[in-house]
């Protein structure tokens, strides 16, 4: 499922590569990653507030785990990564087709 997912996505960035304007694939691949992050971090805490007995193996266990305390990871180092570029954030967000400025120009 997972392979569908990453061919998926790396068809749609082919395809938004060769037609679609930089500020405009900017715009939409920063927005899915906003929202993958927001659901991300919603899916997390409602599994760390259930808090629910589940039967599972010790080996199940393990990595249920791990996937929780590296998706924690990911949504603190999301949050920070937000907060040091927000301002780049915001400009790829607002840009406009006729900005006189490039989104890839370095201030």
């Amino acid at each position: 499922m997972e392979l569908y997912l990453f061919f998926a996505f790396l068809l749609l960035y082919i395809i938004t590569a060769f037609m679609l304007p930089k500020y405009l694939q900017y715009k939409i691949w920063t927005l899915a990653f906003i929202f993958s992050f927001i659901i991300t971090s919603a899916a997390i805490g409602f599994v760390r507030l259930s808090r629910q007995d589940v039967m599972m193996d010790a080996n199940q266990l393990n990595w249920y785990y791990i996937l929780f305390l590296f998706g924690m990871i990911s949504v603190a180092l999301g949050m920070f990564n937000l907060w040091l570029y927000r301002k780049p954030l915001w400009r790829i967000l607002f840009a406009k087709e006729d900005d006189d400025n490039d989104i890839d120009d370095d201030d």
